[in-house]
């Protein structure tokens, strides 16, 4: 199924596209006629082989590192790149206590689902307001949802709430040239799925629709946002839980 030709000819740099969702948005991007731009945090046999199977160029950096992605993608600017579509799928989440254990890898849980992000667009938003069109995508977390919180891992659900608080800031900010948004999504059949624990595999179970999303169901949902159908969204987080909050609610 073609997304839209809505984006067919813009460029979408896509910030975590080695797997997961991030790789899912790429090939569906580059089947909806866009040009693709692939990042991972290192130059990985999956980048690699994706960018060979797409044609597409990728940078390699730390997205946690502001430095690293500001040069990366002055790169892409001087090889001629015009980024006017920005996905971030970047994120990190480890087992955090809320009452017991070390603080320390909170830190790095705000690093990855907070600052990366902001590093993408702080790099690629004074183009785009230059040229006076973009777009730009977050992915947050049901976690970071009030009634969808979960005390096993408190830092990325305080993150990914800190990243939908971000998003809207940006929306601010970017309006009306750039439109900003965010996609929460629900439990998603990724590398991590194969780790679940069977009280999660229960709450899958207990959304509304029964089951995980394919990554490909939550990519159709970013290239959405980022296309033309879109334009008169901003600021907004969207939910693509399968129902879950609602069921909860």
């Amino acid at each position: 199924m073609s997304i839209t030709p809505a984006i067919s000819g813009g460029t979408v740099l896509i910030a975590g596209s080695s797997r997961g969702i991030g790789a899912a948005a790429a090939r569906l991007a580059a089947e909806a006629g866009a040009k693709v731009i692939l990042h991972g945090r290192s130059e990985t046999p999956a980048l690699t082989s994706l960018a060979a199977d797409l044609g597409a160029p990728y940078i390699a950096c730390d997205g946690t590192d502001e430095t690293a992605v500001s040069q990366a993608v002055a790169r892409l600017r001087t090889d001629g790149h015009v980024i006017d579509r920005l996905i971030c799928t970047l994120g990190a989440v480890s087992p955090t206590s809320a009452l017991d254990g070390d603080t320390g890898p909170w830190l790095d849980e705000f690093r990855w689902n907070v600052l990366a992000p902001a590093h993408f667009i702080r790099a690629v938003a004074p183009d785009m307001l230059a040229r006076g069109f973009g777009r730009i995508v977050t992915v947050s977390s049901i976690r970071g949802r009030d009634n969808l919180a979960n005390e096993e891992v408190t830092a990325y659900g305080a993150a990914k709430a800190a990243l939908e608080n971000l998003t809207a800031v940006y929306a601010k900010r970017l309006a009306p040239a750039v439109t900003v948004n965010c996609v929460a999504p629900g439990f998603v059949l990724t590398d991590m799925s194969a780790v679940w624990s069977e009280d999660v595999r229960a709450e899958v179970r207990r959304s509304l629709l029964g089951r995980a999303a394919e990554p490909e169901e939550i990519a159709r949902v970013l290239l959405f946002l980022v296309s033309d159908g879109a334009s008169f969204i901003t600021g907004q987080t969207l939910l693509a839980d399968g129902g879950l909050d609602a069921r909860l609610t």
